[in-house]
């Protein structure tokens, strides 16, 4: 009952204490930038931190939260978040953040698009595709494609740029 709660708990902090602390300056700066004010270098930067952090603390602390519910039932959940803002490269990162949706793009999207196996070319698009389908997967507006758009092409530049570093 302790690992349970345990996890539970630190997911209930990160989303209370952690995500909703960082919300309130990402959210200022929201404000601020829809009031029709420009922000400075540094209330830039702290808007756009804080977001970052918000959202994975947000959803970090709700995937814990979960784990910590479903072992209270008997019930193993997968880890979700593995450290993703340690990562070296883009593709790195997508390993380690939102697990289980990496997981199911890669098998039911990604493989059966043929994967890495049909050529360069054939999987620079299938990453893209990916990508750009993940975007809209995590909402149908315009900013969601083109956060699609830039990851898809992210990967492919990480994808060639690693090709010729290996040669």
């Amino acid at each position: 009952m302790q690992k349970e709660c345990l996890f539970f708990l630190i997911g209930l902090f990160k989303k209370v204490y952690v995500a909703d602390s960082f919300a309130k300056w990402a959210n200022n700066g929201f404000s601020i930038v829809e009031s029709g004010k420009i922000l400075n270098f540094f209330e830039s930067w702290a808007t756009s931190l804080s977001y970052t952090f918000q959202l994975y603390f947000d959803f970090s602390g709700y995937c814990d939260m979960a784990i910590g519910l479903g072992l209270l039932f008997g019930i193993m959940l997968p880890i979700n978040f593995n450290s993703p803002y340690k990562a070296l490269n883009i593709a790195d990162f997508w390993r380690r953040w939102h697990i289980t949706l990496g997981r199911f793009l890669r098998d039911y999207l990604y493989i059966p698009l043929g994967g890495n196996r049909l050529g360069k070319w054939l999987t620079l698009r299938n990453l893209f595709v990916v990508a750009f389908l993940s975007g809209i997967w995590h909402g149908a507006g315009f900013g969601f494609i083109i956060w699609g758009s830039l990851h898809g092409a992210a990967m492919v530049i990480h994808r060639v740029y690693s090709g010729f570093v290996e040669q």
